[in-house]
């Protein structure tokens, strides 16, 4: 028998298109259940994944003319881009070159399927992702319009939380645009559709950093701590972000309340669950160092401001220098004017803008 070329050609590409859809699968439900936190290293690791299965996705569809092969292949690219925005970029766009051109297609993929009144998506689905293809397109008030038009759908959405993801959605716009109270009534009603606890918990973080926002601390607290109990890292859909934000946010509320007994626990919390590396790591230490040194424990003080000063990474700003500003009024608290100098003169020969520099160069001339 003599299999001919153009059904050989069609056998190995759905073949092909069978690996690449479970390879889709596969890393969803890696990312949907990656334990601790999402690292910078991870994150580039996912979206490396996802760039390279998004080309191999591409590449068949341009070459394919069967229709329901080009359908499943669109299919896994929108999958991509809700999955990227969703659970690697919690809710924020990736606006690169390549979404807006993937967005465009995606646009035009779900108006001829509604053209042809094709039930290859629900009318909710197809509202849904036109929604975040617009998002990506960098049209804003499209996406918002999408977005609600698919919260007030009457359909059911169990199998893809679209609703929920539309709440939340919206509710970062409006949180963008400093409707704090706005993006708070969304992320509330967002609850409604949450279906486990890390869902309810990141629904809560988020409801709680509106009401920060709104100056409403107490408020705050008691949901970013409701937040902290439903959180478990070893269940699906835990999202390490919003975690670390709600014990950051605690820790800030009771050291901006004076309770430093707490918020020391909370900031010692952040240690034990980012990297050493990571901004949130330098920012908990730094606070546990104005804790220590407002304790009047110098000696503690200097170590956490040292330590800070020593594991951050990022070129020189003015976070850092004010960690070196905090370094040098603990030694000279310490009588330690030695130590206390080369602190100072750094502080006095930066070239970036710093708000205490005069007081830092008046403190060297003291010193001298």
């Amino acid at each position: 028998m003599v299999v001919e070329p153009r059904a050989t050609n069609a056998a190995g590409r759905a073949g092909q298109i069978t690996a690449l859809v479970d390879q889709r699968v596969a890393i969803e439900t890696r990312l949907q259940n990656e334990p601790g936190e999402l690292t910078e290293a991870l994150v580039r690791g996912y979206g490396d994944e996802y760039n390279a299965l998004q080309r191999k996705l591409a590449k068949l569809f341009k070459q394919s003319g069967d229709e329901p092969e080009r359908i499943t292949l669109m299919l896994e690219l929108m999958r991509i881009l809700e999955n990227r925005l969703v659970y690697l970029h919690n809710f924020i766009v990736d606006p690169t070159s390549d979404n807006r051109i993937l967005a465009q297609l995606v646009t035009q993929f779900i108006e001829q399927l509604t053209a042809q009144r094709s039930n290859v998506l629900t009318k909710l689905e197809a509202t849904y992702y036109r929604a975040v293809a617009a998002l990506h397109a960098g049209d804003v008030a499209g996406a918002r319009d999408g977005f609600s038009e698919a919260c007030a759908s009457e359909e059911s959405d169990e199998a893809n939380d679209i609703k929920y993801k539309s709440y939340v959605i919206l509710g970062h716009l409006s949180h963008e645009d400093h409707d704090y109270a706005k993006a708070k009534e969304l992320h509330e009603q967002s609850m409604r559709y949450s279906q486990n606890s890390n869902v309810t918990a990141q629904a809560l973080a988020l409801k709680a950093l509106n009401s920060y926002a709104l100056g409403d601390r107490d408020e705050a607290l008691h949901l970013f701590k409701e937040s902290l109990q439903l959180f478990d890292a070893n269940q699906p859909f835990f999202n390490s972000y919003f975690f670390r934000n709600a014990l950051l946010f605690c820790g800030a509320i009771y050291f901006d309340a004076r309770d430093y007994l707490s918020a020391g626990q909370y900031y010692r919390q952040v240690l034990e669950n980012v990297e050493q590396s990571s901004y949130d790591y330098f920012d908990a230490l730094t606070h546990l160092g104005r804790i220590a040194y407002a304790q009047q424990n110098y000696d503690e003080a200097v170590a956490a401001f040292e330590k800070a000063a020593q594991v951050q990474k990022l070129s020189e700003n003015e976070y850092v220098i004010d960690t070196w500003f905090w370094i040098a009024r603990t030694h000279l608290k310490r009588k330690d004017n030695k130590s206390a100098r080369p602190y100072l003169e750094r502080i006095a020969a930066t070239d970036v803008k710093y708000e205490k520099k005069s007081q830092a160069v008046e403190l060297l001339g003291k010193i001298a």
